[in-house]
């Protein structure tokens, strides 16, 4: 199967990368509507956007093929993802995208580690994928 070349495929990449930040965005804005609570919503939302600035810099880091800046974020994200509030989630759907979102960010990070680019990227896109679903799930179970 003939290859693209290096530069068409650079901004394949490129392009897929910023739309998975699009949806980001679009996600996080829309999960900032109405509050009953607004305390404990604005701190959810100061964890929300420290998660988004990992995602950034693991976007960046895979536009410019700096596997130290991908390695970061990702470390971020594991971090954050071991925080103490979400434990404290008990639904079983919620556990099963958690422990899915660490693997594919794992999974991200060896890829980074390696040099593998075009492997990082298909996690990015699964960890991208990963997170959307998460989102989905919580918006129906607040609409219940």
């Amino acid at each position: 199967m003939p290859t693209m070349p290096l530069l068409l495929r650079r901004h394949f990449v490129t392009c897929l990368g910023l739309l998975a930040a699009i949806t980001l965005l679009a996600i996080a804005w829309q999960t900032q509507g109405a509050d009953k609570d607004p305390v404990p919503e604005q701190t959810l939302r100061t964890f929300m956007r420290k998660k988004l600035d990992a995602s950034t810099q693991i976007l960046e880091g895979l536009t410019v093929e700096d596997s130290e800046m991908i390695q970061r974020g990702a470390n971020s994200l594991l971090e954050m993802s071991k925080a103490e509030r979400w434990k404290l989630i008990i639904d079983s759907d919620y556990r099963q995208h958690n422990i899915e979102f660490r693997s594919t960010v794992k999974k991200l990070a060896d890829a980074a580690a390696k040099g593998n680019f075009d492997n990082a990227v298909l996690q990015w896109f699964d960890t991208t994928k990963s997170c959307i679903e998460c989102h989905q799930d919580v918006r129906k179970a607040r609409d219940k």
